[in-house]
């Protein structure tokens, strides 16, 4: 973070009262107090189950030059306000406006995770290059990002996640993207949505974000958005079969994928046939700023995969397990699914948790995905959540149970060489707790 005047700071957000004084410049920003350093500005937010006021103290302790707070504190400096949030959102704002870098703006209901980090390592190789902290892409998220930006930035990638209307409109007014990508829309959310439409209005949000003379990149190999109004106003660099950057040559195995765009070879160490339109939008924006395609390719060979997001690990007596319990929809769920079922000659298993925020549409999905684990020929299902039943009522080649240690260690002690476990489930699932115990050997109680 470039440092910041403390006068400029208290400009910048509309606050009730300051008690002691800020002395110096304040160097960075900070929404967990254990992050603190020397000069740090500690937000304590109230959005959490536990007030961030509670970590005020230990805050200043560690070096903040001060705390924004909702309530009064008996330690200072603190900087009263009414919603400690806004206050945060309305510094990014006024930071944001400071520097002139290239900023992209990216949502979608699949993908925008693996875009992100594409975009990352291709944008990186000649450009100075930010993007979110972590998978902090929401209202908190975004604007604690922002102050990633200095003054040497060429590109900020900011990825942005929502689950209703309006929330995309939110952060790109706090970052004010010239670029923008939408990677898919599907029933991700759809349960805080009036149907798939309602989805794809608001993530075109983002589109209708950007200025005039702004860019968007277009994967036309989404029906729903091939078929969007387009504006004409800004540039459209379109990914699909009419597109400029067009997909061939489709293969995978267990291990990467491998594709051609536009007669350029890309062989890319991460699984499933969604991943190679997920790499030719980022491919794109690398090529309309100087990376050329043979370039990325380079690059994209040492991508690398994050935890719970889509990692094969090799265990036992070459057992394979994937680990893609980060999160999960109904789109994303297929997308797996008919990965195992393309690339594993052994027994298939599942172990799977709820997709949650379906709302009304949960049953049908559930349902759904019971019939699709079916025809992938998964000869068992261990389910944690609500909607076993309407999974099991729709799986009559295989077996399907209810997740617990003992059906865990019996899939365990029963799979052999060359079967292959899928974990998966809504981030709520907390799926990854019985992807440790699986791995661990079960030496402790979930």
């Amino acid at each position: 973070m470039k440092p910041i005047k403390s006068e400029d700071f208290l400009n910048a957000i509309d606050y009730i009262s300051l008690e002691g004084k800020i002395k110096g410049l304040i160097r960075g920003i900070e929404i967990n107090s254990l992050n603190i350093e020397k000069d740090y500005l500690f937000f304590a937010l109230e959005t959490g189950k536990i007030s961030g006021t509670h970590y005020a103290e230990d805050a200043i302790k560690r070096g903040a030059i001060a705390v924004v707070t909702e309530r009064e504190l008996n330690i200072s400096p603190f900087v009263r306000v009414k919603d400690s949030l806004n206050a945060l959102t309305e510094f990014a704002k006024y930071y944001r406006h400071l520097f002139t870098p290239n900023v992209i703006g990216l949502t979608g209901s699949v993908g925008k995770t693996t875009v992100k980090e594409m975009l990352h390592l291709i944008l990186g190789s000649k450009y100075d290059t930010v993007k979110n902290r972590g998978n902090l892409n929401n209202h908190i998220g975004v604007p604690y990002s922002v102050f990633g930006i200095e003054d040497n930035t060429e590109f900020a990638i900011f990825e942005m996640g929502m689950n209703h209307i309006g929330e995309i409109k939110h952060l790109a007014n706090i970052v004010k993207p010239e670029i923008g990508i939408i990677t898919s829309v599907s029933p991700c959310h759809i349960g805080y949505f009036n149907g798939i439409e309602e989805i794809l209005k608001a993530k075109l949000e983002l589109y209708n974000a950007l200025p005039k003379g702004g860019i968007f990149f277009l994967n036309s190999y989404d029906e729903l958005l091939r078929n969007i109004r387009r504006r004409s106003d800004i540039e459209h660099i379109t990914i699909g079969e009419k597109g400029n950057y067009k997909l061939s040559n489709f293969k995978e195995n267990k291990d990467a994928i491998a594709f051609d765009i536009n007669d350029v070879h890309f062989s890319i160490p991460i699984i499933g046939r969604f991943n190679a339109v997920n790499a030719a939008l980022a491919v794109a924006v690398g090529d309309r700023f100087g990376i050329s395609l043979k370039e990325s390719s380079s690059i994209l060979e040492n991508y690398k995969t994050t935890e719970g997001r889509m990692r094969i690990l090799n265990v036992g007596d070459g057992i394979f397990v994937i680990d893609d319990t980060y999160n999960a929809n109904p789109t994303a769920f297929n997308n797996m699914i008919d990965y195992v079922k393309n690339n594993y000659q052994g027994e298939k298993y599942a172990v799977i948790g709820d997709m949650l925020e379906l709302g009304e549409f949960a049953e049908f999905y559930h349902r759904e995905l019971g019939k699709y684990l079916d025809k992938a020929d998964f000869k068992m299902v261990l389910y944690k959540g609500d909607y076993f039943d309407e999974v099991k009522k729709n799986i009559e080649n295989g077996t399907a149970k209810k997740l617990n240690k003992q059906n865990l260690m019996q899939l365990a002690q029963n799979a052999k060489k060359g079967d292959v476990i899928l974990f998966k489930g809504s981030r709520g699932m907390q799926m990854e707790k019985w992807l440790e115990k699986f791995l661990k050997g079960f030496d402790n109680d979930l």
